[in-house]
């Protein structure tokens, strides 16, 4: 007897009448308790890679790989020989950029705010600010222009918009009475940006370098720090004390694992319970199978005593059921991992799951499409599905003729 004809008594055995509707409602279950587990470990997995991917390389959006600075935040002179000694050095750097950056407050006629502004020579700029723009120009008409770029965020939260002026105050690093004394100048914004990354875009604001060093009173060629981009992040923290003997003090450096620490434990820790827990969804799912299969048993009991008194043999039994089993865990399997892929595709596409940016990072709910995950789930669904069939079908394959006409 072939498999065609075992796969239609599969088929004509576990077909349901009107009477039977409890057998049919319990089917349609395990169908879809098989989606849904699917579906959610697909989905969890894909929000965990997202996360991942994402904060890793937003990180850098506006820090480096390594950044250098001062132990007593002094500035750092002459940041051209600074950075030619650098590379010569290190041939693992990619580039290395000057920042002068302070702390200050930013004023419409609406709202004050603290911001960290960052004095930056665009052509030496390494954190890629100009393709985040979204609304203007990555252009300073000048070194010293009273320019500044800041994030759409905050224009919406100072009701500011692009070519309209802004106040900036600073701190004077020294005065006349000794006492701290605020330096006021007006800006124009000239760009918008949108990082995604809400930690950045809620205080970086962008002027041109010189200018920066007018207004934070440094001297001339000096900065406050360097950012350094490797070729390969992952060497940072091998590099980064080779590089503080080579500057020695007051030169003091960190990687970007020392400042986004949290953020990368924070996957971390997420990534091992919540694929474990999600899994057992799919086992319960599963387990759903066997239920439905004893329950089939049970409403067919005298059908499987007729085809054994026709000479179906226990094997033939057994893979009747497993014919059964396969076709519910193939429906539930494929219909979950279809509708994750389109739910992880939306959420690519149009972003409609927002997070609080103030919490989570990012203001959007990151997802990342990883065909390993879609095979490894389903292969490992599909292995429990077996695993599951394999009991009930084992339970009718000892059915005997004598027995099916005794049960009532």
């Amino acid at each position: 007897m072939n498999f065609s004809v075992l796969r239609f008594i599969s088929t004509r055995l576990t077909k349901t009448s009107r009477k039977q509707k409890f057998l049919n409602f319990t089917l349609y279950v395990s169908i879809i308790s098989v989606m849904l587990g699917c579906m959610a470990l697909i989905i969890s997995l894909s929000i965990l890679e997202g996360f991942d991917k994402t904060l890793h390389q937003s990180a850098i959006k506006f820090t480096s790989h390594i950044t250098i600075t001062s132990f007593n935040k002094e500035p750092l002179p002459d940041y051209y020989g600074t950075i030619n000694k650098i590379k010569e050095k290190f041939p693992q750097v990619s580039s290395v950029e000057p920042v002068c950056e302070r702390e200050g407050l930013i004023k419409s006629s609406e709202l004050t705010d603290g911001v960290s502004i960052r004095g930056i020579i665009p052509e030496m700029n390494v954190s890629n600010l100009k393709s985040f723009i979204v609304e203007g120009e990555f252009n300073f008409s000048d070194t010293l222009a009273k320019e500044i770029i800041i994030s759409k965020r905050l224009a919406n939260k100072l009701n500011v918009d692009i070519n309209q002026e802004i106040v900036l105050l600073t701190i004077k690093t020294a005065s006349l009475t000794g006492l701290p004394e605020p330096k006021v100048e007006k800006f124009k914004i000239i760009a918008l940006y949108n990082s995604g990354m809400v930690q950045y875009d809620d205080i970086l604001v962008f002027i041109p370098y010189n200018k920066a060093l007018k207004l934070f009173e440094m001297p001339d060629y000096s900065a406050s720090n360097y950012q350094i981009i490797l070729d390969d992040m992952n060497e940072a923290p091998k590099l980064v004390d080779s590089i503080e003997a080579f500057l020695r003090y007051p030169y003091f450096a960190l990687t970007i694992f020392n400042y986004h620490g949290s953020i990368f434990s924070w996957i971390e820790i997420q990534k091992e319970p919540i694929p474990i827990v999600l899994g057992l969804i799919s086992i319960v799912a599963v387990l759903n199978i066997i239920t439905s299969l004893l329950i089939t048993i049970l409403e067919k009991t005298n059908t499987i005593g007729i085809l054994r008194a026709l000479g179906l043999d226990n094997r033939k039994i057994i893979t009747v059921f497993l014919f059964k089993g396969l076709s519910i865990g193939i429906k539930g399997i494929i219909s979950g991992l279809s509708l994750a892929y389109i739910f992880c595709i939306l959420q690519q596409k149009y972003g409609f799951i927002r997070l609080k940016g103030e919490i989570y990072f990012l203001d959007v709910l990151p997802i990342e499409i990883v065909p390993e995950h879609y095979l490894i789930v389903g292969l490992i669904s599909l292995f429990l599905t077996i695993i599951a069939t394999t009991i009930p079908a084992f339970i009718a394959s000892k059915i005997t003729p004598l027995k099916a006409i005794q049960f009532k």
